[in-house]
């Protein structure tokens, strides 16, 4: 799958940055292809996915239009109208950083861990519908992180 990737903030993303972030997109796609999670028939005729990273204040603006909160947030997910396109995975630097030191963990394992989470988003995941959906996708969710980050 190619991944377009998008930087939105003032900081210029690392050529070696950029190449990280499509190879854990690969594999995040390599791993979910061989496990029973929804709609698995998109992530081999979808063609592309899109990575935006967005300053804190674009991002607070895109999730209360969407969402209805008034806060920058770590990630949104985004379906494409576009038929050969997964979606669209917004992500903020500034929270990713932050949930990285709180975690006591890299800013690129939290960039891994929300990026499969944004995937499992745009397979038809959703972990506010209930309790139940909850407990489904972040089984995934971590299932997939702990094997991506063993392998």
């Amino acid at each position: 799958m190619k991944v377009i990737q998008v930087n939105q903030t003032q900081k210029r993303r690392a050529s070696e940055e950029e190449k990280m972030l499509s190879l854990q997109v690969q594999q995040i796609m390599k791993h979910l292809k061989t496990k029973r999670v929804r709609n698995k028939a998109l992530l081999t005729e979808k063609k592309e996915l899109t990575v935006v990273f967005l300053k804190r204040r674009d991002m607070q603006q895109i999730n209360f239009k969407y969402r209805g909160h008034n806060k920058p947030t770590d990630i949104l997910s985004f379906v494409s109208a576009d038929p050969r396109s997964l979606g669209e995975l917004l992500l903020c630097s500034d929270v990713l950083n932050l949930q990285a030191r709180k975690q006591g963990h890299s800013l690129e394992a939290e960039t891994l861990y929300m990026l499969i989470h944004g995937v499992l988003h745009l397979l038809g995941y959703d972990h506010e519908l209930s309790e139940s959906e909850e407990k489904v996708m972040f089984r995934l969710q971590e299932a997939c992180f702990q094997h991506l980050v063993q392998s």
